[in-house]
């Protein structure tokens, strides 16, 4: 079988990629495990299509010279994250695609999406880090499947003024821990109280719908009210516009300036210095109960996974996210309904010394939940199986034409 991705060198999703080693960011490689346990199984082939936007540096430009490199740059990036180049079937042309093919895009890339003409072939998008943005380009390529850490066809609410014309199946995937997300210090050994992590972000079509453009509005008030939340949490978190200040375009830049701005920001700023000076592993292992504040268009934060694989009881809102995943309120979450005031009587029932026994089950049962069902493997073997099952009802249902 052949799994197809589109300018895999450029998805920061599943690889390193060439501006991150230039520029020195930090880098989480989300579907990583994907990438590895595809490569890993010798009855699948890997294929990149690099199409005429594959210069993972500038996307936005389709000057022929400048693009001429993206082979060079897939051929780099590949050495660079130590994946053998001969394990990457390159697609040079829309033609090479096959209709027995699935063929795999990410919607926050949309040169991705940059076809003459739709691949006569299943195709699936993720939706990681969901956005609004291709809506429309979606919609002409007419997708088979989507994916996505949550379920935004029923979680967000404007789902259906961008994407109602998509009426086929939506897969939930679990977000997956890295391997050095683990117990590394006793239950008894950590502090009898909350760690709260994770940014706090501003994207601006959110007005629309909820009258602000906080994404994280959970983590903004635990973040506003670290001081007052003392005796239950410490605050970890990051504010994204105060932490990682940008340069302010403005109307009268010329294009100079512009990059000189653009360059100026991957290289000194934007970057969470301060949030990513800590280590998570050991932040998490230094607390028996950890708060990971949900987004209000409907996802989790990864961190809750990476809190629970270190062995943290975790405390989310009870609004149905972590059932769509298997999860049980009271059995492997502490849930609470997102006020301060349940967050805080929450944790203090929990930090009376007759709860402790009760508290340490939770996070057990949570952990070993956790790296049971959101580890790389069986989540990425379960997102092929699934693929492979809707590509199968897909070819019967469209049998190739001939060409």
């Amino acid at each position: 079988m052949r799994i197809v991705f589109v300018n895999l060198h450029g998805n920061e999703f599943l690889v390193k990629t060439l501006n991150k080693f230039i520029f020195k960011q930090s880098v989480a490689i989300k579907h990583k495990y994907i990438l590895d346990y595809l490569l890993s199984r010798d009855d699948v082939e890997v294929c990149s299509y690099i199409n005429q936007r594959g210069l993972s540096l500038s996307y936005t430009t389709r000057n022929r010279f400048l693009q001429s490199f993206r082979f060079l740059d897939h051929r780099v990036t590949m050495k660079k994250n130590d994946i053998p180049l001969k394990s990457i079937t390159v697609l040079k042309s829309e033609d090479e695609i096959r209709h027995d093919d699935i063929v795999i895009l990410y919607q926050l890339f949309g040169a991705q999406m940059d076809f003459k003409k739709r691949p006569d072939a299943f195709l699936a998008i993720s939706q990681l880090h969901f956005t609004v943005n291709q809506a429309e380009v979606m919609k002409a390529l007419d997708p088979d499947l989507m994916y996505n850490e949550s379920n935004m066809q029923k979680r967000f609410i404007a789902f259906d003024e961008y994407f109602g014309w998509f009426k086929k199946q939506y897969l939930v995937i679990p977000f997956v821990f890295a391997e050095r997300f683990k117990v590394i210090k006793p239950f008894a050994d950590r502090q009898n109280k909350a760690v709260s992590v994770g940014t706090v972000t501003y994207p601006e079509y959110l007005v629309k719908y909820y009258g602000h453009n906080c994404l994280q509005p959970a983590r903004k008030q635990v973040y506003d009210n670290a001081k007052e939340l003392t005796p239950w949490v410490d605050c970890f978190n990051s504010d994204y516009l105060e932490d990682a200040k940008l340069s302010k375009s403005s109307k009268h830049d010329n294009k100079v300036t512009k990059v000189f701005k653009r360059l100026h920001d991957k290289l000194f700023v934007g970057q969470q210095k301060k949030y990513y000076s800590f280590d998570m592993v050991e932040k998490f292992n230094d607390y028996k109960m950890c708060v990971v504040g949900e987004e209000i268009i409907g996802l989790p934060g990864i961190g809750f996974v990476e809190g629970m694989a270190c062995g943290c009881a975790y405390i989310g809102q009870t609004v149905g996210y972590y059932e769509d995943y298997g999860m049980k309120e009271g059995v492997h979450y502490i849930g609470y309904d997102g006020t301060l005031d349940d967050l805080k009587a929450k944790i203090s029932y929990y930090q009376q010394p007759e709860h402790q026994q009760e508290l340490e089950t939770i996070a057990k049962t949570g952990c070993d939940f956790v790296r049971s069902h959101f580890n790389g493997k069986a989540a990425a073997e379960t997102l092929l199986n699934n693929l492979l099952d809707a590509q199968r009802r897909w070819l019967a249902e469209h049998p190739e034409t001939a060409k």
